[in-house]
């Protein structure tokens, strides 16, 4: 009788103390721009986490190299390997850390991989530490980048040495960090490809040591056409698990390189396409949406990895911080709403709503520019360009709008 009392109060604790993120974060996060961050790369400069924050960006996320950090077995450096200057710099700003725990550490294994039960012990430990160090900040805890892929996680097949690690480094962040999310895996893509290798992870019962999972959907198409893969993606995972599984975009972005992949996009379209992506996402109900990049990681114009970011290399704004800004500011406060149907299919019109019941209407197109009329109240309000022109408008029982590819926002007062 006792026994079962004491089983009875333990169960209570554990119910109540478990992490259930499903509604959390999806509901949290779904106010612009408290959803919208950047990835930044160490060695980023105190003014450059300045401009992140006057950006709009609530979050920043970068790794934090295990190879950095223990250099000497069993020895964690966090101050001269730059993240304990670094964390303070992102705290002061009001930026929440989105770190990512990576990579192999040559001390115990030459590979980019973690495949031996003393590599995972040792990424365990390194993995405590760092939680212990910088945990408690609402942030997020993302176990390794793209493991999927032989460039981040070498050799392949990964699918069962991952699902390990996940399984092993998960409850050690749970227990030291209540308050954050933990992430995994951050998927190369949302191919039919990265979908199976999966499948082959969530197979191995991963999902109740996670709180959400992570794709990087980068393409070389219209941000538009996410939307379709998103919707395979959640079918997938309703097979695995009767709650409603937070999918985060954690890291996607346009490089303005020419390469043999992709045709090169002028400065206009990247400022297009991080308006457009942001607010698609925010449409779709992904709480977190991660930009690649913050700034040009070189000046070869030939280099896709150089031309990423919506500043140059010596961090000058380009057009699509402009973009961003212009975004952030105009909705910030709103969530959205609903999606107003044309003719068109390939028009967009997404009303977003704030706590006033103040609207903003936002549009665009995937075609070409074309003019129509939408049923509005009666009112007035002002119109925004992606790059901030304003100008006073009103209107009588409906709204002429000009549809662009890049997207203009309508303020009604």
């Amino acid at each position: 009788m006792i026994l079962g009392l004491i089983l009875i109060v333990l169960l209570l604790i554990y119910l109540n103390n478990k992490k259930d993120y499903s509604v959390d974060i999806n509901e949290q996060y779904n106010e612009i721009p408290d959803g919208f961050g950047v990835s930044i790369h160490k060695g980023i400069k105190d003014s450059d986490i300045q401009a992140v924050a006057d950006a709009g960006f609530r979050w920043a996320r970068i790794d934090i190299f295990w190879s950095d950090v223990e250099k000497v077995k069993g020895k964690y450096d966090f101050e001269s390997s730059g993240y304990d200057k670094l964390n303070s710099a992102l705290k002061k700003k009001g930026i929440r850390p989105y770190y990512i725990l990576d990579y192999e550490n040559p001390i115990y294994q030459k590979n980019r991989s973690i495949t031996t039960n003393e590599g995972r012990e040792a990424f365990a430990k390194y993995v405590e530490a760092t939680v212990e160090r910088y945990g408690n900040q609402n942030g997020i805890w993302e176990i390794w980048n793209e493991p999927n892929t032989q460039t981040f996680w070498n050799e392949q097949p990964s699918e069962r040495d991952y699902a390990r690690l996940v399984k092993k480094v998960a409850p050690i962040i749970k227990d030291k960090d209540k308050s954050s999310i933990i992430v995994a895996p951050a998927l190369a893509g949302v191919s039919e490809e990265a979908l199976i290798w999966l499948e082959k992870v969530l197979d191995q019962n991963v999902l109740p040591y996670i709180d959400a999972v992570s794709v990087h959907p980068y393409q070389y198409d219209n941000p538009e056409t996410v939307i379709k893969r998103y919707s395979r993606l959640k079918q997938m995972l309703k097979t695995y698990s009767k709650k409603d599984i937070p999918i985060i975009s954690g890291e996607w972005g346009y490089s303005l390189a020419n390469t043999d992949k992709q045709k090169p996009i002028t400065e206009m379209q990247q400022a297009e396409y991080i308006a457009r992506m942001l607010l698609i996402n925010n449409s779709q109900k992904i709480p977190i949406s991660i930009w690649y990049d913050w700034k040009n990681d070189g000046q070869d114009l030939n280099n896709r990895e150089h031309n990423f970011g919506i500043n140059s290399y010596h961090s000058t704004p380009k057009l699509p911080y402009l973009s961003i800004q212009t975004l952030t500011t105009t909705l910030e406060g709103y969530k959205f709403s609903r999606r107003i149907n044309t003719k068109n299919r390939n028009d967009y019109i997404l009303e977003f709503v704030n706590n006033d019941m103040k609207k903003v209407i936002v549009y665009w197109t995937t075609d070409t520019s074309h003019y129509i009329e939408v049923p509005l109240k009666s009112g007035e309000g002002k119109i925004i360009s992606m790059l901030g022109a304003e100008r006073k408008v009103k209107w009588e029982n409906k709204k002429g709008i000009n549809l662009l590819t890049s997207p203009t926002y309508l303020v009604i007062k």
